[in-house]
């Protein structure tokens, strides 16, 4: 997300570009007075606008938020050290997403900032029709952590394992860590290539490098996974056979 700061005031120009940083968005611009705002506002097309109401010049941040939604409606944040009533009506006709007042709370200018974005954002026009029936990317799953929603291709899950009340996606290199059952999990897996072959794990039967029968294990990528007797010949039986 794109965020410009209007703002005449370099302490306060500094600490926006600070906590905006943190916040993880990016600063495509930093502007005190109209003219700079403008030009900025339409090179850069941000997604959201921090704005001071009294700016350097004649132009003010509500003369400017005015231009903005007339050429193209952006969230707007009023940030001012004005909080006469008179001030607040004329910001109120912009339609401004807040209007907080210095020195402004950093926990309400972030709320401020994730309701504005989400706000205008969810009004967008869709193109599609609505199909909940309709899976996305059938050959992946997209597994969560932490803050990301991270893309793992089926294919290329090596074996999965039961642990307490976890299951265990070993992926390469990685493991992905699921609450969830491997029963639940299993009905999401194609049975023409996964195969269970113990009661606590389900392997990749495309990785597999061998099995022996001795010792009960089958080997992927030089990890052994157990191979439950009752298992085995359904194992076996599927597989194809010189």
């Amino acid at each position: 997300m794109n965020v410009l700061i209007v703002e005449d005031e370099p302490n306060y120009a500094d600490t926006l570009e600070m906590f905006v940083d943190e916040l993880g968005y990016t600063i495509s611009g930093i502007a005190g007075e109209g003219k700079e705002a403008k030009n900025l506002f339409k090179s850069a097309r941000p997604d959201l606008v921090l704005m001071d109401i009294n700016l350097e010049g004649e132009i003010t941040g509500i003369d400017l938020a005015r231009d903005f939604q007339t050429s193209h409606p952006t969230p707007i944040i009023f940030i001012t050290s004005f909080d006469d009533k008179e001030t607040f009506q004329k910001a109120k006709e912009t339609a401004p997403h807040a209007y907080l007042i210095k020195p402004f709370d950093p926990e309400a200018l972030e709320r401020s900032m994730e309701l504005a974005l989400q706000r205008a954002h969810s009004s967008d026009e869709k193109v599609f029709e609505e199909d909940d029936n309709v899976v996305l990317a059938k050959d992946s799953f997209f597994v969560k952590e932490r803050n990301r929603l991270v893309k793992i291709k089926i294919a290329e899950i090596l074996w999965i394992e039961v642990e307490d009340k976890y299951c265990i996606l070993h992926v390469n290199d990685r493991k992905y860590v699921l609450r969830q059952s491997l029963k639940d999990l299993a009905v999401k897996l194609d049975s023409s290539i996964f195969v269970q072959t113990h009661r606590s794990f389900i392997v990749n039967a495309n990785e597999i490098d061998d099995i022996d029968y001795h010792t009960y294990v089958v080997r992927i990528h030089g990890t052994e996974v157990p191979l439950g007797k009752s298992y085995k010949d359904d194992l076996i039986q599927r597989l194809q056979m010189l």
